[in-house]
Formats: structure tokens, C-alpha cells, sequence
């Protein structure tokens, strides 16, 4: 096989493993962390230690393995795959001196080094000029700014955000994580989340691995970690994350960290971890006002080029979620993607002039409010995710260990992605803990299917997969679902 052939079909399995584990996840892994390539009748995948090599063998291995079969047949060749250690591989010698980030650290830090990638799946996308300021999050913005550009930045260290889910947690982390790294070229940010720390602890304890853990996750200038509390009741786990912020905080670098709750308020968590993340700056994210969530609105729509009329954009700002409860940003943008599909299918509901107004908006509020306002006030009861698993499973008639399987039939990836879209509707869970709930390894697939499901009901897209919703919006069996569910919780709720 020529070298072009090879480019060719190293090109070609790189798209292909990229489908079958996830966008996300192939960049995240095999994106800096790994290099691939055809040698002979054989594919290698480097990776600079054993800590990493066993990780994608243990994870990817059987996957890649798969497409790998099925391209090679395809191609007229058998490749085979095989993961392989070369640590100089990964070494760039540079001349260029190391940043000055503050007060000297220890000699490894002035050994010019390359740039970490990032984890959690990708890079941080998030940019601190695209947050909106206001009276509910002017401070914690401030010590986020602080800390990714002050000279003195590590001084509050470490940084705890915390707030309820869609406050703009992960926007501030991934913010700071990128202005650190505007500035620093090239110093060393590491941003991922509490599970995939986690998740890598324990395959690092397993695979005898933890010297080259430790050096992965110690040798930062910058460690960001979104949802802490995920750790909580995981003893082993906990220790681990304070020697490593304690190790990391002797060299001054700068970490951040984002919880649902107070450190002191987290069950389960250890004292001597509480202690350290009380050590530094706690900050909360309120719930914005209707001020701010005027100009989160206006800034959204303009970003989805959607001709929102200032009138319109109030409406959402006042009436985005029902009296009596808090408005998170993620509310704000549910009802903006509600509104976007009300103009798309409805357009001669618009104004004269062709922009959104008050009429398109009420209507979009009034579809969201569907099975919330016929429910006496008071009597609504916490949804559980048991119950949306058992009504989306008697609904579209699919097992339970179906939907918590790995299994592809189109009804069982709706049931699947109903229910991810559900939990994240009708609870305060967050992605990793519907993922958990879930028996999903990852929650990069809740992302994905709720992403997903959620495009496709703005599009007006239909049930199509054998059931007896077939020929229904996806919208609506959504309703209908919910309804059942808000039913059920109700019932059992009385009873309890």
C-alpha cells in the first residue's frame, strides 16, 4: 500500500472511530492525547504512558477494533490495532521560556513545557466576554476574571463557585480556563469534570497506574473541576482530590471548582476536603433578575439570529418560568428555543414587519405551560427519575433493561433520549447524575441525546418508530409524557 493510500485510509478510520465513540469523545482522547497511524499491516495508536494506553485499550479497544475489521474487509487489507508507549513521541523541545504566572514555583515549573489539553470531552468552549453581568453574578465574574488573568491570581486560591443548575457555572469555568490560556500559551490548563477525574482515579487504581496519574493531574499551572459534589461518598476518591489540590496549591498554581452547593452543604463529604475548598474564595451564582434576564435573552437571540422585538424580549423575561419559582439561564434558554420553533412553524404569527413579537411569545409560553397549570399549586410533588423510566417504558413499549442497555432500535434510542430529555426537564439533576442514574458510563451521550431530541422537536420533526405515537410531534409526545409523569409523582405522592 502506497503512502498516500495509507493517508487515505488513516483519514477515513479517524472519521469512522469519531462516529462510533463520539465526536466528543475521539477529540478528547485521541485528540492530543493519542497518535494514530498505519504501519504496515497494523495500526498504531501512541501514547506517551501506560496509564493512558491502558485507559483507551480498557475503553476504545473493542470498538475500534470492530471498525477496524470492518474498514480493513472493505479495503481489501487486514489491519490489525494495536496501542503502544512512546513517551519521546510526545516531547516538543522548546527554547522559549516559561510564563511568569506569579511567585516561583518549583523547578519543574520553570522546564518549558507544552500546553495540556483540556478535558471533559472537548476543549473549553466558553468565553468569559460572552457571560452577561448583572447583580446575581457580578462577583463570582470577578473572582473568575481574577484568577485566569491577575498577576495575583493564585492568592484565591482555591476559587469555589457554586449556585443551582443553569446559573452559568460551566461558562465560568470553561471562561477561565480560556483566558488563562489566551494569556499563557503556554501554560498548562487542565478543565474536565468531578466524574472524569473520578472515573480515571479508579482505572488508575486498577491498571497500577497512579504515578502517571498523579503527574497528569498535578503538573498544571491552572486545574479546573466542574460539578465537585459528584464525588461525594467516595471516600477514596475524596482523599485523592485533596492530596491533589494540596499538591497542586504548594506550587501556587490557580484552581477553580464549581458545585451545585456549598462545600459545607455537600452530604458526605469528608472535613478535611470541605476545609480546603472553604480555604480560598466561595462565591454564589444567584438567580438573575428580570433585568438580566432581559439582556441574556436579547444577547441569545441576536446569536441565533432571531429578530426578537424588545417588546417580546420582556414577555420572555417576565414569564420564562411559573410565579413562585427561579428562573435559571437554562430556563431562559428553553423558552427561546420554544419560541424559535413557534416562529418557524407559525411564521404568519409574526409581526408586521417579519420580527418575533408579544403574540408569538405568548404562544410559545402558553404551549410550555401545558400540563403544569392544570395542576393544583402545592400539590405538585418532586419527579423522580423511576417514575419517568417506567412511563416513557410503558409508553413506547420498549424493557427497562432495554433503555438501560446499549441497544440501537430506533424505539429504544427514542425511549432513551425521551427519558434524558425528561430528567433534565422535570428534575434538578444534572447531566452526570442522570447519567448515573442512567447506568450511562459517560454523561458526553445525555448531552449528546439531549441536544439532539431537542433540535429535532424545534424542527417540528415526528414520531416515526413503529409505536402508537407514530405520526405525533416529538413535542408533543414530550407533553404527553410529561404529563403522565406529573400524573403518576401526584398519585403516589398523595398515597406516601
Amino acid at each position: 500500500m502506497r503512502s498516500d493510500d495509507h493517508a487515505q485510509l488513516l483519514d477515513r478510520l479517524r472519521g469512522l472511530f469519531s462516529r462510533e465513540v463520539g465526536e466528543e469523545r475521539f477529540d478528547r482522547f485521541f485528540g492530543n492525547r493519542a497518535r494514530l497511524l498505519v504501519n504496515g499491516r497494523t495500526l498504531d495508536v501512541t501514547v506517551a504512558n501506560g496509564f493512558m494506553r491502558d485507559l483507551l485499550e480498557r475503553r476504545f479497544g473493542c470498538d475500534l477494533r470492530r471498525v477496524l475489521r470492518e474498514e480493513s474487509a472493505a479495503a481489501g487489507c487486514e489491519l490489525e490495532l494495536r496501542f503502544r508507549v512512546d513517551g519521546k513521541a510526545f516531547d516538543e523541545p522548546t527554547t522559549a521560556p516559561a510564563p511568569n504566572v506569579g511567585p516561583s514555583r518549583s523547578a519543574r515549573s520553570r522546564v518549558p513545557r507544552r500546553a495540556r489539553p483540556s478535558g471533559r470531552g472537548m476543549e473549553p468552549v466558553q468565553r468569559l466576554e460572552d457571560f452577561v453581568v448583572g447583580d446575581a453574578n457580578r462577583i463570582a465574574f470577578a473572582a473568575a476574571q481574577r484568577l485566569a488573568e491577575g498577576e495575583d491570581g493564585a492568592a484565591c486560591t482555591p476559587l469555589f463557585v457554586h449556585g443551582a443548575c443553569g446559573l452559568g457555572k460551566t461558562h465560568l469555568l470553561q471562561g477561565a480556563a480560556n483566558r488563562y490560556r489566551q494569556l499563557n500559551p503556554r501554560g498548562r490548563v487542565l478543565y474536565l469534570t468531578a466524574e472524569v477525574f473520578t472515573n480515571e482515579f479508579v482505572s488508575a487504581v486498577q491498571g497500577g497506574s497512579m504515578n502517571a496519574f498523579r503527574k497528569m493531574y498535578r503538573n498544571v499551572d491552572l486545574l479546573c473541576i466542574d460539578d465537585v459534589h459528584f464525588v461525594a461518598g467516595k471516600e477514596a476518591t475524596q482523599n485523592e482530590l485533596l492530596h491533589t489540590l494540596d499538591a497542586i496549591g504548594m506550587g501556587r498554581a490557580r484552581i477553580m471548582l464549581a458545585s451545585d452547593s456549598h462545600p459545607r452543604d455537600i452530604r458526605k463529604f469528608n472535613e478535611a476536603l470541605v476545609s480546603r475548598l472553604v480555604s480560598g474564595a466561595v462565591v454564589r451564582l444567584d438567580p438573575p433578575d428580570v433585568e438580566l434576564r432581559a439582556r441574556i435573552i436579547d444577547r441569545l437571540a441576536r446569536r441565533r439570529q432571531l429578530p426578537l422585538a424588545h417588546g417580546a424580549c420582556r414577555l420572555i423575561a417576565e414569564h420564562c418560568v411559573p410565579e413562585g419559582a427561579f428562573a435559571s439561564v437554562r430556563d431562559v434558554e428553553g423558552v427561546l428555543m420554544q419560541v424559535e420553533a413557534v416562529w418557524k412553524l407559525l411564521p404568519e404569527l409574526s409581526a408586521a414587519d417579519g420580527s418575533i413579537g408579544s403574540i408569538i411569545v405568548q404562544h410559545a409560553l402558553d404551549m410550555r405551560k401545558q400540563g403544569v397549570s392544570s395542576m393544583p399549586k402545592g400539590s405538585r410533588r418532586p419527579v423522580q427519575i423511576e417514575t419517568i423510566l417506567s412511563v416513557v417504558c410503558d409508553e413506547l413499549e420498549v424493557q427497562l433493561n432495554e433503555v438501560l442497555g446499549p441497544g440501537r432500535h430506533r424505539r429504544v434510542v427514542l425511549a432513551r433520549s425521551m427519558a434524558y430529555y425528561l430528567a433534565r426537564e422535570l428534575t434538578t439533576r444534572s447531566y452526570p447524575e442522570i447519567a448515573q442514574a442512567m447506568a450511562r458510563p459517560s454523561h458526553s451521550s445525555v448531552v449528546s441525546a439531549y441536544t439532539r431530541i431537542s433540535k429535532q422537536m424545534a424542527e417540528g420533526k415526528t414520531v416515526q418508530v413503529g409505536s402508537r405515537h407514530d405520526g405525533l410531534t416529538l413535542s408533543a409526545l414530550a407533553d404527553r409524557l410529561a404529563d403522565e409523569v406529573r400524573r403518576r409523582s401526584h398519585v403516589s405522592g398523595r398515597g406516601s
